[in-house]
């Protein structure tokens, strides 16, 4: 699913925990938690996140969880109303048909950039981001998975030489990150590696379908999500994070 440039990588180095202030770890904590668990979707759409609940399960000030909330908030993830606090965000049917629409069209026009302007070292660095994806695909690790493969986009707007148009994209991506795990179907790949293979093989030989192929991919993309409004709001948050200790 960048803002989410895309989305935010894990970092377990133990020599940079024991640098890193302890408030400070657990804050990193708790928005890692609560990230993984809107991803993983323990949290739906129009779950209310309470600060007490969460001060509580994580065992930091109301200070700390409202600054996971803001950061959350500003990755489009959740959503901060006013008096009635934080709620994981809903990106609405209409919304995900919306986006994707938005990223046929200006995607086309990224990827007919990148045919006129990416170097063969530019291609590698392409070729390098799909071998990471397909590492986690093997280590079958969602979350790494969904960073990869919006990134991979990301990628190819940075190889067209456009900084507009990888600002806008990157929006686009974060906001279609969200929408893939809130929609798509148990078990379903949310962006399928081969079809990134196919795009990265057609850019390194210059083949102008690989616009075609662009775009078909994400219209794949899209109809493999099951668009169907939901909206839950009763979600135990203590039951979520039970093993939180």
């Amino acid at each position: 699913m960048s803002k989410l440039s895309a989305m935010p990588l894990r970092r377990n180095s133990r020599k940079t925990a024991a640098k890193t202030p302890r408030g400070l770890r657990d804050t990193e904590r708790a928005y890692e938690r609560i990230w993984s668990a809107i991803m993983e979707h323990s949290l739906p759409p129009g779950t209310r996140l309470v600060e007490d609940k969460l001060c509580e399960i994580f065992g930091i000030g109301r200070t700390r969880i409202r600054q996971v909330l803001q950061r959350l908030a500003h990755e489009g993830v959740v959503t901060l109303m006013p008096n009635r606090g934080a709620m994981v965000a809903e990106p609405t049917v209409q919304e995900a048909r919306d986006i994707f629409e938005a990223r046929c069209i200006l995607e086309a026009g990224i990827v007919t950039q990148c045919l006129k302007r990416a170097t063969r070292a530019d291609l590698r660095r392409l070729r390098e981001h799909l071998m990471q994806e397909k590492q986690a695909w093997r280590e079958a690790d969602r979350r790494t998975m969904l960073k990869l493969s919006g990134e991979f986009h990301l990628v190819i707007a940075e190889l067209a030489g456009n900084h507009t148009l990888t600002s806008l994209l990157r929006e686009l991506v974060s906001r279609s990150s969200l929408i893939i795990a809130v929609y798509d179907r148990p078990g379903a790949a949310p962006c399928p590696p081969d079809e990134h293979q196919a795009l990265c093989a057609a850019l390194e030989r210059g083949d102008p379908n690989a616009v075609t192929l662009m775009q078909e991919h994400l219209r794949h993309v899209l109809e493999g999500l099951n668009l169907v409004e939901h909206h839950d709001e009763g979600v135990d948050l203590k039951s979520v994070f039970a093993d939180v200790a």
